[in-house]
């Protein structure tokens, strides 16, 4: 035998209820060559990733392009160029303007993107609770 395939070929054609001492089958896998025994690779099947999700995970010197920023925000190329433009009245996103174009670096967007946030609901603090106070014990911490 020269690989696992043929081991497998050679016990599935043995008939139903053949046992096989596992000294044997050891012996068989000894004369199989080892690059055949090498693990396979699982293929994973990943969707790709969106720049909604890679803003927030890329190194913050990342340069993206209009195209992958209105992906990350979720916003047509209309409102960001509204967004970059000084006359538009609205507040500004940090930008580059470059011969090809206008460019953004992940670490501004992000940073600019937190300070247009409003938090809505604040969230709750735990409470700890505390056990009254016997006579001259000072409040003490439930445990």
């Amino acid at each position: 035998m020269k690989t696992l395939a043929d081991l497998r070929t050679w016990l599935e054609m043995a008939p139903a209820g053949t046992s096989v001492p596992a000294a044997s089958v050891l012996a068989l896998l000894a004369e199989i060559e080892p690059a055949s025994l090498a693990p396979v690779a699982a293929e994973v099947a990943t969707e790709p990733r969106t720049w909604r999700e890679k803003l927030w995970t890329c190194p913050g010197e990342t340069r993206l392009g209009v195209e992958e920023l209105c992906e990350a925000l979720g916003r047509p190329k209309s409102w960001l160029y509204r967004h970059t433009s000084a006359a538009s009245g609205y507040e500004r996103i940090p930008h580059r303007k470059t011969t090809d174009g206008l460019v953004f670096v992940a670490s501004e967007i992000r940073a600019w993107i937190e300070q247009q946030e409003t938090v809505v609901v604040s969230p709750i603090t735990p409470v700890t609770s505390i056990t009254p106070a016997r006579r001259g014990d000072p409040l003490r911490r439930a445990s």
